[in-house]
């Protein structure tokens, strides 16, 4: 009997992976647009907001940690069953996003823990401490661009999503989707390249749509596997 417990398990975080995109969604949209912690925001003015509000700001990114590694599991569930499709390919790619799933989860923590903390520090501090909580690069994290926590793991979308299309294992609609999905994580790579505001929050919205509809289809198909 074929063992299905990775495909089971995988399906089940995908489906709360998504869920939990459209409640950090909302949740992101509601909060202040200075402490979104979105590219093109000044120090000053973020540091500032979330001295006064940090709930709005710690609870999406509670959630997006938690997905980091929710998500580690529907890439092993995914590559199990799609490397016969292509195996050097499926494991390479899966291989980088499980590392930068793992970055992700850590930088996300990271920033929930310093960042109010800093934001305290800024708002009670003097000239020199404000100066040094401001400079370029004060608040960059582990992987400041995201090359790794979205760009990899939108690589990964796309080698499986391609796969899966020319070898018909998924419906042509969700492998497209994914392949749009896989779109959207390398544009997160591209709002933290340009700094525009603008152009983050587009992508943060198209993101807030397509994430939660491919990972909740994706997890239902992995659940009914035999």
């Amino acid at each position: 009997m074929k063992d299905t417990t990775l495909s089971k398990l995988g399906g089940t975080c995908s489906i709360l992976v998504g869920a939990s995109y459209v409640v950090a969604a909302v949740v992101y949209l509601l909060s202040p647009v200075k402490v979104q912690d979105a590219a093109g925001i000044p120090p000053r003015e973020f540091l500032e907001t979330l001295a006064q509000d940090s709930t709005s700001y710690m609870v999406p990114l509670g959630l997006a940690a938690l997905d980091s590694l929710l998500t580690i599991a529907v890439i092993l569930a995914i590559s199990a069953r799609m490397r016969l499709a292509n195996e050097g390919w499926v494991l390479w790619t899966g291989a980088l996003a499980i590392f930068g799933s793992g970055v992700n989860a850590v930088e996300f923590l990271n920033r929930i823990t310093l960042n109010p903390a800093r934001a305290s520090a800024y708002v009670q501090g003097d000239a020199a401490v404000k100066a040094a909580l401001t400079v370029p690069g004060a608040l960059a994290g582990l992987d400041p661009q995201a090359w790794l926590r979205f760009g990899a793991v939108g690589v990964w979308i796309l080698v499986v999503s391609l796969l899966a299309l020319r070898g018909k294992i998924w419906p042509k609609s969700l492998a497209f989707l994914g392949i749009a999905a896989a779109i959207v994580y390398c544009l997160i790579v591209a709002t933290n390249l340009l700094q525009i505001q603008l152009f983050t929050a587009i992508v943060a919205g198209v993101a807030g749509v397509i994430w939660p509809l491919w990972y909740i289809w994706l997890g239902l198909r992995l659940r009914q596997a035999r």
